[in-house]
């Protein structure tokens, strides 16, 4: 392990505060601003506080965002429109690009909406922000779902100097988040979850063994239990677990369900896979073969925090060993001196 992994996952566990609402007058504590969606006649509940819109094919629509400083300061605000998508925690996001949209996204709400705005405010000052949002051609069944971002630009990063060895940006964000919901019926969609690729990894810089978990319908998944085992192939013995209960799932969204290792070494070999998830109203079973080769067993080891090795484990109970001898050697020393004495 080098200083600067060591350095880069310390400074893991502060990179990122993020607080995001989706409430009546969502208020960004200590960034003096508050955000409120401007509920339009469209809205399917009008006692939601965020956009739940019942819309049609080819309509176009202006969404507008009231912003309020309570700041002495002038604000620099930026206002974002993301997709939903679920975390690494199994909990929805709203305020995060994916690196890649999610296979069975076939309308993400930001081709919908018009991008990026940013918003100067003066001290006390409100202003309302529009976005247009344009429905596609083809109908569609279920609910395309994002959230608009509200941030303070000033905030946004802690400048660093020039990226050098032993170097970690570190970004600290605080937003305001108003979701969004686009809906053109009001028919309950089914959620399906499907089980995807397995492979060996690392989890907050720790062993793990992945599982991509994707609901491919365009419907939430509510109170998602999830519990994972791990055997060698042909076994009955259960090497890993892991059980995590009371999360969600956007729609057409995957996450990455990390197994543990609680810190031992990956190892070369064909293991299975087994998974049982529960939500509020459904039940999956999923079971899958994967296989760790040595290459990336030796280099995900390495790259490991906190890792122990089996050689370390060895030579701990040969250690262990050498002084229980030792130590049993001078209790027989030391009695049959006495006896010889007396």
């Amino acid at each position: 392990m080098t200083f600067f992994k060591t350095i880069k996952y310390c400074l893991t566990v502060v990179l990122m505060v993020m607080l995001v609402n989706i409430c009546d007058s969502a208020y960004a504590d200590g960034m003096g601003y508050s955000v409120q969606a401007v509920i339009p006649e469209n809205q399917i509940d009008q006692s939601k506080t965020y956009f739940d819109l019942k819309m049609t094919p080819e309509q176009t629509q202006n969404i507008e965002l009231e912003i309020k400083s309570s700041s002495e300061e002038v604000l620099n605000l930026a206002v974002v429109p993301y997709i939903g998508t679920t975390n690494q925690n199994g909990e929805l996001e709203y305020s995060v690009e994916p690196e890649k949209n999610d296979s069975t996204l076939i309308y993400p709400i930001t081709r919908l909406i018009s991008g990026k705005q940013k918003v100067t405010l003066k001290p006390k000052e409100t202003k309302r922000v529009t976005f247009r949002l344009k429905m596609p051609k083809k109908a569609f069944e279920g609910k395309i779902v994002g959230g608009f971002n509200v941030y303070d630009e000033a905030n946004d990063t802690i400048k660093d100097s020039e990226s050098k060895k032993n170097e970690v940006q570190i970004k600290n964000v605080f937003s305001v988040v108003i979701g969004i919901q686009l809906r053109e019926n009001l028919d309950k969609i089914k959620p399906e979850l499907k089980l995807n690729t397995v492979k060996a990894g690392l989890f907050n810089y720790r062993t793990a063994i992945t599982a991509n978990i994707q609901n491919i319908k365009s419907e939430f998944v509510s109170d998602l239990s999830l519990t994972a085992k791990i055997r060698k192939n042909g076994s009955s013995k259960v090497l890993y677990e892991a059980e995590k209960s009371e999360m969600a799932m956007a729609p057409n969204s995957n996450f990455n369900f990390p197994i543990s290792l609680e810190n031992q070494e990956l190892e070369e070999g064909s293991y299975d896979l087994e998974i049982v998830a529960h939500s509020k109203d459904d039940e999956w079973t999923f079971t899958k073969k994967f296989r760790i080769t040595d290459e990336e067993a030796a280099r995900l080891n390495e790259e490991a925090v906190e890792v122990e090795t089996k050689t370390n484990n060895k030579f701990l109970v040969i250690t262990i060993a050498v002084v229980s001898l030792v130590f049993i050697c001078m209790i027989v020393l030391i009695i049959v001196l006495w006896r010889r004495k007396k």
